[in-house]
């Protein structure tokens, strides 16, 4: 992406709450509501090696028009986005 840049617009800070991986599982629930309030970061032995967000904020960081979603994996959002639009389509053919 040269000479692209990123629009950082209303998006929540960066310096999250950090976790580390090896006591995630003890972490989980509370690694779920901080990603919620904005990009957690894990660490792994002491150095911080990724970044969990929601699946919105990732959208809107890196947006992916040509993304394909299977119809069990896909976000709720996109699930009734979907669903809206194949009923939407339904009634205007009828």
């Amino acid at each position: 992406m040269k000479g692209k840049h990123m629009k950082f617009v209303n998006l929540p800070p960066t310096q999250g709450k950090r976790f580390d991986i090896e006591t995630l599982h003890y972490n989980t629930i509370s690694l779920k509501k901080q990603a919620e309030e904005g990009p957690t970061l894990l660490r792994h032995v002491g150095r911080v090696t990724h970044v969990f967000m929601t699946e919105e904020l990732f959208d809107e960081l890196w947006p992916g028009p040509r993304r394909a979603w299977s119809i069990y994996e896909m976000p709720l959002r996109m699930e009734q986005h979907f669903f809206e639009a194949v009923n939407k389509s339904l009634a205007e053919s009828e």
